[in-house]
């Protein structure tokens, strides 16, 4: 008996604050959160009170959501329409909301008396990892977040087992020589150590070969390279750039020899293709050592 009093003067303080602040969200009022989530355990004499008072979950709003498909979040919230509001476990739907490939975190606030807000931050995807025919979005920190048909032309194709978690220090490296970083349409990790990049093209385009330390100090010299000599104008397969006090170039049958940005190149009868935008097809082999996705939106806030 005493222990029902007590489930009724909770539930009619809560009905009480609830009439006072006209209908505003107890959450936050006077440390409501810590309460509320005590509430959600189990007490079917409150819930059962609470939903006569009318605390019955009739609406959800969610803020933030592009990628994340509706049914996909309401799947993992498993909650129905009418359901008392207080049984709603807060930090059990956070966490399965944070199970979803796109989600990056979530907070829920409940909106007393029958609604619940969902705010999202999505992850955006950074570049395409390559695996033979696999595409993998992931997003700047290394984490996968979904596969995807084909190549995208807008975001970097990077290859290699560990490429994932290296990739955004080495495009924070190439992203210092803005000219040079733009055509930049891939990498490929080789040896767990270090990265070929190729320009303009994985198909016919340029290889540069960097170093496993001091990645910025290389790709500055090759930007330096290529304003006093445009060697990257020249016919080249690759350009090593692995050595600091000497320049390894291969180059092709139709190119100058005896330029100076091209010394101690070898050259090669291999024709090289011409310029394209990224392709789906496999990468080359690196030298010394293969090859990476975008998103469509839907609403930024919306009733689901």
């Amino acid at each position: 008996m005493r222990r029902l009093v007590a489930c009724k003067a909770l539930a009619w303080t809560a009905a009480a604050v609830i009439t006072a602040s006209g209908a505003a969200a107890i959450t936050r009022i006077h440390g409501a959160p810590e309460m509320l989530d005590a509430l959600a355990v189990s007490d079917s004499a409150i819930l059962d009170l609470s939903a006569a008072i009318g605390m019955k979950l009739d609406a959800l709003t969610v803020e933030g959501r592009a990628m994340t498909a509706r049914e996909d979040l309401l799947a993992a919230l498993d909650i129905e329409r009418g359901i008392p509001i207080l049984s709603v476990n807060v930090a059990q739907a956070r966490a399965a909301i944070e199970t979803l490939p796109w989600v990056k975190s979530a907070k829920i606030e409940r909106r007393l008396p029958g609604s619940l807000h969902i705010l999202l931050e999505e992850r955006a995807p950074y570049a395409l990892w390559q695996r033979g025919d696999r595409y993998t979005l992931v997003d700047q920190s290394g984490n996968t977040i979904v596969d995807v048909p084909d190549a995208d032309p807008a975001l970097p194709l990077i290859v290699g087992p560990d490429a994932p978690q290296h990739a955004a220090a080495l495009f924070e490296a190439l992203q210092t020589e803005i000219d040079l970083a733009g055509r930049v349409r891939g990498a490929v990790r080789v040896g767990a150590r270090r990265w070929n990049v190729y320009l303009d093209a994985f198909d016919g385009g340029i290889a540069i070969l960097l170093p496993e330390v001091d990645v910025t100090a290389a790709w500055a010299r090759l930007a330096t390279l290529e304003r006093e000599h445009k060697i990257l104008e020249r016919d080249l397969d690759f350009i090593d750039m692995r050595l600091e006090d000497r320049l390894v170039v291969r180059i092709h049958s139709d190119s100058l020899p005896g330029d100076p940005a091209l010394e101690g190149a070898a050259p090669t009868n291999r024709k090289k293709a011409p310029l394209s935008a990224p392709v789906t097809a496999p990468i080359p082999a690196p030298v010394d050592g293969p090859a990476a996705e975008p998103a469509a939106s839907i609403d930024q806030k919306r009733n689901i």
